[in-house]
């Protein structure tokens, strides 16, 4: 008689309790779960990057600093990066910050998260006076190293615990970075 009745009690509570554990974020269903990575832990992780240069054929160039914040558009992030310039047409150089919106790639081989699909939209130099020097092909030279650069250095780096081999995706929600695990 006991068994008769533990039975479906232990079947409904066990029910409520997988149904229970989707956090609240995208994709999060039944058997699937999902964090937030917060933005300061990738700033953290590019910090320890930075600066990065590169040379050429217009001249040398520094990424001296770079973060992420959010973005106004649902599935993407903004990458913010102060760079230097030196070039033969500025041979003292010039500084200037690029933002570009980007989305997210997640490598499950070597768990790593990168910056895909890079699309600049403003670029700022910090002298003005000088900035009228730099001709429209550095302008967009300077948008194609940073995509490239930031294309193939890791934002984050998933640990090896157990949970990492669930991954299911990483997206962006709300403006933040979400893991979603699942089976």
């Amino acid at each position: 008689m006991t068994r008769r009745i533990f039975t479906p009690i232990f079947l409904m509570v066990s029910l409520l309790v997988l149904a229970g554990c989707g956090g609240a974020g995208p994709d999060a269903g039944l058997l699937s779960y999902s964090s937030k990575i917060p933005t300061e832990t990738i700033n953290a992780e590019l910090s320890k990057v930075t600066p990065i240069k590169r040379r050429s054929t217009f001249g040398s160039f520094a990424i001296n600093r770079a973060s992420i914040e959010p973005a106004s558009a649902q599935d993407r992030v903004v990458l913010m990066s102060r760079f230097g310039l030196t070039t033969f047409e500025i041979p003292e150089g010039v500084s200037g910050m690029l933002a570009a919106s980007c989305g997210l790639r997640y490598d499950a081989q070597t768990k790593q998260i990168f910056l895909t699909d890079i699309r600049p939209k403003a670029i700022r130099f910090g002298n003005a006076s000088l900035s009228k020097y730099v001709s429209k092909s550095t302008r967009k030279a300077i948008g194609s190293i940073v995509s490239k650069v930031f294309g193939d250095i890791p934002i984050h780096q998933m640990d090896s615990s157990f949970s990492a081999k669930f991954v299911k995706k990483v997206t962006i929600y709300k403006g933040n970075i979400v893991i979603v695990y699942g089976l």
